[in-house]
Formats: C-alpha cells, sequence, structure tokens
C-alpha cells in the first residue's frame, strides 16, 4: 500500500469522563450518540470520510487541507446552534486537531501514519471548542482560506522530539465577543503542584508538566505505586487538564469535594484541590489553577 497524501482530523468530545461518571453510562453513551448525529454529517458533506469512531471521539479524513478545514468549521457551528436548543447540562462541547501527511490505508479502510498520531495530539491540546491544525495543514490551504487561521505558537507533542507549530482555526469570525476577548484582552492561566513542600509551577513558555517516579519528570515522586511516567498537567490555551498515563491510575479530589478516578483518561482543573497517584491515600499532590486577565 503506497502512501497517500491526506488531511487529518480527529474530532472529540470535551468533558465525557466527567459526564460518564455523573450521569452513568446509559446517559453518557447517549450523549455521545447525539453529538455524533450532528457532527458527522457535516464532516461527510464537505467531503470527508468517517474512518471510525474512538469511544468519544471521531477520526476522518479528508483528501485536502481545504476540506479539512471546512468540515472541521461545519462540524463546531452546527453543535453550536444545536446546544442553543439544548438544556444548558446537556449542552456539548468538542475540540478538534488536524494534520497532513502521508499515511497508508488497509483493506478495512482504517488509516495508520503519523500524521493520524500527530492530529490526535493535537485535538488534545486544543481546548473547548477550538480547531487546532499543524503549519503543513495551513500551507497547502489556498490564500483565501489563510485568514481563518492565525498562528498560537510551538507546542509539545507526546513522541516527537520537536515541537510542533500549531495555528487555530478562528471559525467565530461573526462573533463580536470572541474577537473583542482575542484583540483587547489576554487571559492568562497559572498553575501551582506541591508535594510535600515543594512547589513547582507551569512557565507560562510551556505547555505541560510530567509527573513519575523517575527523574527525567518535572516532579520525581519515587512511590512504588507511581509510574514511570505517571501523568501530566497540560495548558491548552485558557484551561489546564490533568492526563493519567499510569497503570494505578491517578484518584482527584477537587475543591468539590467530588472525587474522580483517572485511568487513561483527563480532567480539566479548576480552583484548587489534591490528586493521589497510584492509589487513594498514596502520594498527595496539591493543585491551583488562577486565571488573570490582562490588557493586551
Amino acid at each position: 500500500m503506497e502512501p497517500q497524501p491526506t488531511a487529518v482530523l480527529f474530532v472529540d468530545v470535551c468533558g465525557s469522563t466527567a459526564y460518564f461518571e455523573r450521569h452513568g453510562e446509559a446517559a453518557g453513551h447517549a450523549m455521545v450518540r447525539r453529538c455524533f448525529s450532528v457532527i458527522v454529517p457535516e464532516i461527510e458533506r464537505h467531503r470527508g470520510r468517517i474512518v471510525k469512531t474512538l469511544g468519544d471521539g471521531v477520526l476522518a479524513v479528508f483528501s485536502g487541507a481545504a476540506d479539512l478545514v471546512d468540515g472541521a468549521i461545519a462540524a463546531h457551528a452546527a453543535l453550536e446552534t444545536a446546544n442553543e436548543g439544548w438544556p444548558e447540562a446537556e449542552r456539548i462541547r468538542v475540540h478538534s486537531g488536524g494534520d497532513l501527511g502521508p499515511v497508508t490505508f488497509d483493506a478495512s479502510g482504517d488509516v495508520f501514519g503519523d500524521a493520524v498520531n500527530v492530529a490526535a495530539r493535537v485535538q488534545g491540546i486544543a481546548g473547548r471548542d477550538q480547531i487546532y491544525v499543524t503549519a503543513d495543514v495551513v500551507a497547502q490551504l489556498p490564500l483565501a482560506e489563510l485568514s481563518r487561521t492565525r498562528p498560537i505558537g510551538r507546542f509539545a507533542l507526546r513522541g516527537k522530539q520537536e515541537e510542533a507549530e500549531l495555528h487555530e482555526v478562528q471559525w467565530r469570525i461573526g462573533s463580536s465577543t470572541v474577537l473583542v476577548s482575542r484583540s483587547s484582552v489576554q487571559q492568562e492561566v497559572r498553575l501551582s503542584l506541591s508535594h510535600e513542600g515543594r512547589v513547582i509551577e507551569l512557565a507560562p513558555d510551556k505547555s505541560r508538566l510530567t509527573i513519575g517516579r523517575v527523574e527525567s519528570n518535572d516532579l520525581m515522586i519515587p512511590d512504588p505505586a507511581v509510574s514511570r511516567e505517571h501523568a501530566e498537567v497540560a495548558r491548552r490555551q485558557a484551561e489546564i487538564y490533568l492526563i493519567d498515563h499510569s497503570t494505578n491510575g491517578t484518584y482527584l479530589t477537587p475543591g468539590d469535594g467530588r472525587p474522580h478516578h483517572l485511568h487513561h483518561a483527563e480532567f480539566p482543573l479548576e480552583g484548587s484541590g489534591t490528586f493521589c497517584l497510584g492509589r487513594t491515600g498514596g502520594p498527595a499532590i496539591g493543585y491551583r489553577v488562577t486565571v488573570q486577565f490582562r490588557a493586551a
């Protein structure tokens, strides 16, 4: 099978882990199906092919960058319109990531290649309602489409040695609220972690902090229940996420007191709270997320 240049898009539901825990499996799956019923037809209408669904996410491929951008914008816009007719508690938010590169397809139509992995990592960096794409996608856009994108910086992608240049697709161009917030006010999110008297902060020029048993982590915790690369906290624009990569899981207790067990899952952090590594009562890390607004 010869590799074919292909634009790859991941669209994923935000906060689905918390939704499943609050409302149960049946309600969670119903929410995901409702989301797919809105976004999948829009992706297909813009010449995208749904390769597969992955839990609460969709993997789609397009022949080119312009179709990917059009399809992602249409999916986000359609979901926002649908949300207006749903109760506040039932509204669904998604985030998307895209890349372009050579991939191969097997007999079943499944897709393989570095662009698939990169698109998944980029989607993981995007925050709620955001569409992030790589520079390779932007480089293939027609000149008329470039006004829809803006560079947001370079980010570390798990598994890649070099940071990737990412761009945001601005799909709410007509919204004066969004334009004002981008042009005149900057929202700055700060994170501090504390463990046994040590405090570390997520620097403004970094997108993530890693936590684990070995010295290569930003916060090393030598406990047998802690995995070598146990978890990370990642900044995605104006939000901070705790992401578990471990064998035994991470036990999170936010400030509202409602506990969550994360196992190869993520959860948005707000305010302050604690999380324990490897077991309940395991090594405890306190966290505090603060948001500041300042003039650009």
